[in-house]
């Protein structure tokens, strides 16, 4: 078994990462939101603005010097002894007395501007005009405290006192854009470390190193083409390789594919084959359905069986909505006989198919508690080259493991980066441990690497994605073995006419 460590290795695939940050778009917008509200709950909890009113003097010196740059350097000390003076309680008590208030709500701040005689003299208070009149008082009061003491200096006024208008103090929202940035750029940055290190199979690169069963082949990533109309209404386009617009690349995965299932046929006998998945939307059914395509496009006599009786799908990939007469399943309940039932033909192709279009709730009781599946498949098997089975997900019902129990083989589909790992590997050792034979993995929806040309439509899927190969789109969707008309069906005992040589 493969280390579950296996599955937290660093996985690069650029759709894959794209897709992620695209759908998590929504929480990077949400985590800037919830940020800006932090930030506003902040600000009003914690912050408390306050306010700064400055004034600017000019100190002189009155004692006579022989030069100017000595006059300069004494009125430096000067004010440097001021710097001192300005912030004594004794200054700030007389400013307070001035104003008539009890006690001088603030703070005193100074400074020189550097290399000049300038002092700057600031007050903070918590309110714009108790900063203005503090500054204004101490300014008023200086005198009676500096000119008893310092006679030998002089003080100007260079710039009066404002009333301040705005906060000193920073704020959060001052900052608010650059704390948002970095809020979104941390989510995006777990969604990126989620999407690289999410355990699941992303490319065919490292399907060996996490998943324990082998590679088959691979399916690569389709775009289904729709029309506005289409668009507009919302509908869904099966992506057969028969369809006019299908990709070259698409359609020679399917034949690569079909080499290797007629390889098993002749050189291992296996005539039957279950196709499943883990879980939904894996592209079983499609994946059933184009293998079958391309068997009878060699001329061998294929019949399909839609056996994912809980949600079956391959009469909507058919476009059989109408014209289904009765369902595999009655041949599985016992209501009709095999040899009664109406199979159909796929145009005019060696494709049969039998449909399921009910839903049936209790399948359990139609394929794991009786025999007949087994009887009905070796019957099929005398009759046709292949039979290709559309089973229920493993993880839906236990219907997939009676199916590959009484299979010649089972083949699992596994969709990129859709399944964990660990889903896949306890779902291949429940098929082994029931019996079942599994053949390998088919890796489904694989995005070719990330390349400037390609990107650019200038590699070979460029030039060449569109394959009008298998254009059948004006021919009818059913006809019968000796070609009756649309719409008709036949019993499996017309079978016996279409099998190919060996």
């Amino acid at each position: 078994m493969k280390s579950k460590n296996a599955a937290l290795t660093f996985n690069f695939e650029w759709n894959s990462l794209i897709k992620d940050v695209i759908r998590g778009l929504w929480a990077i917008v949400l985590i800037a939101l919830i940020t800006l509200m932090g930030i506003q709950v902040v600000e009003k909890s914690i912050y408390t603005p306050t306010y700064t009113s400055t004034a600017v003097l000019v100190v002189r010196s009155r004692v006579g010097t022989s030069g100017a740059f000595s006059s300069l350097t004494a009125s430096v000390e000067m004010a440097n002894i001021f710097t001192e003076v300005f912030k004594q309680n004794s200054l700030k008590k007389l400013a307070a007395e001035n104003l008539g208030y009890e006690t001088f709500d603030g703070t005193i701040t100074t400074s020189l501007t550097e290399s000049t005689n300038l002092l700057n003299v600031s007050v903070k208070a918590k309110d714009p005009e108790m900063a203005f009149l503090l500054l204004q008082s101490i300014l008023e009061v200086y005198p009676e405290v500096t000119e008893a003491v310092f006679t030998d200096s002089i003080i100007d006024i260079v710039s009066e006192p404002k009333m301040p208008t705005t906060p000193s103090n920073s704020r959060l929202m001052v900052y608010r854009n650059e704390i948002i940035f970095l809020s979104m750029l941390a989510e995006g940055g777990l969604i990126v470390l989620f999407s690289l290190f999410r355990g699941t199979v992303k490319e065919e690169k490292g399907f060996s190193d996490k998943v324990d069963s082998k590679l088959i082949g691979i399916v690569s990533h389709e775009r289904p083409h729709l029309s506005k109309k289409e668009r507009f209404k919302k509908k869904k386009r099966a992506l057969l390789i028969n369809d006019a617009y299908s990709s070259l690349q698409f359609t020679e995965d399917y034949k690569k594919l079909c080499t290797k299932f007629e390889y098993m046929y002749r050189h291992q006998q296996k005539k039957t084959f279950a196709i499943s998945s883990v879980a939904e939307n894996e592209g079983k059914s499609t994946v059933a359905a184009n293998i079958a395509l391309a068997l009878s496009d060699r001329g061998y006599n294929v019949v399909l069986l839609d056996l994912d009786v809980r949600k079956p799908s391959i009469y909507k990939i058919f476009d059989f909505h109408d014209a289904i007469e009765s369902d595999f399943s009655d041949v599985l309940s016992k209501k009709i006989e095999l040899s009664n039932f109406n199979f159909y033909r796929y145009r005019k192709s060696k494709l049969t198919i039998a449909f399921n279009k009910s839903v049936h709730d209790t399948s359990n009781e139609l394929l794991i508690n009786n025999q007949i599946l087994g009887e009905v498949l070796t019957e099929l098997k005398a009759k046709a080259d292949f039979v290709i089975i559309d089973t229920p997900p493993i993880s839906v019902s236990a219907d997939a493991i009676s199916i590959a129990e009484v299979s010649d083989s089972t083949i699992l589909i596994v969709r990129t980066d859709c399944v964990p790992v660990e889903d896949i590997n306890d779902a291949i050792l429940n098929l082994t441990e029931s019996g079942a034979n599994l053949e390998g993995c088919i890796l489904n929806n694989v995005y070719k690497p990330f390349t400037l040309f390609g990107q650019m439509g200038a590699d070979e899927r460029g030039y060449y994605g569109q394959s009008n190969y298998y254009n059948y789109a004006k021919s009818g969707k059913q006809s019968s073995v000796d070609e009756k008309q649309e719409g008709e069906s036949f019993s499996a005992d017309s079978l016996n006419s279409l099998n190919s040589n060996e």
